[in-house]
């Protein structure tokens, strides 16, 4: 039988040890989240919707899954940005049962703000992180950002499946 990586001990503790020392840089160092919510005026998890839609329609129940906030807590969210006029709900074309959430122009204009902050945010990092440490942890999180997509897709096609 194939060994599989999580039978590896070392290397799940060590993932989940950088995972818990990550933790509290994201928010602080990488990206200062208090300085994006006093910004744009709004929760954190109202900026995380956005940033989701940016590029797709989601069902409620895929941003739900997510952002790993139940149903219920989901639609209040999502009330706040439909009141703001940045998100619109659409019939699903494929299957018009299914309502997708999706960007309104407003919503599309500002997550582009929002990247802009993050990208003025960025250029204000310390002076002495080298440029080969930018690449590389750029790298990283371009990589961490498809390991997050396949987990979610298995997750999605797993709930599919029951």
């Amino acid at each position: 039988m194939a060994k599989h990586w999580t039978d590896d001990t070392a290397l799940v503790d060590s993932i989940a040890n950088n995972l818990y020392e990550a933790l509290p840089l994201l928010p602080k160092r990488l990206v200062r989240v208090d300085a994006l919510t006093k910004e744009f005026s709004m929760p954190f998890s109202h900026i995380q919707i956005l940033c989701m839609l940016s590029d797709k329609e989601m069902t409620i129940g895929e941003i739900s899954t997510s952002l790993g906030i139940a149903k219920p807590n989901i639609t209040p969210l999502l009330d706040a940005l439909y009141d703001r006029g940045l998100l619109e709900r659409c019939r699903s074309e494929r299957d018009r049962r299914i309502v997708n959430v999706r960007l309104r122009p407003e919503g599309q204009a500002l997550t582009a703000q929002i990247k802009n902050s993050i990208s003025g945010q960025t250029r204000e990092w310390p002076a002495g992180i080298s440029i080969s440490d930018i690449k590389r942890l750029n790298n990283a999180l371009a990589y961490l950002i498809e390991i997050g997509n396949r987990l979610a897709e298995a997750e999605r096609t797993k709930g599919s499946n029951e």
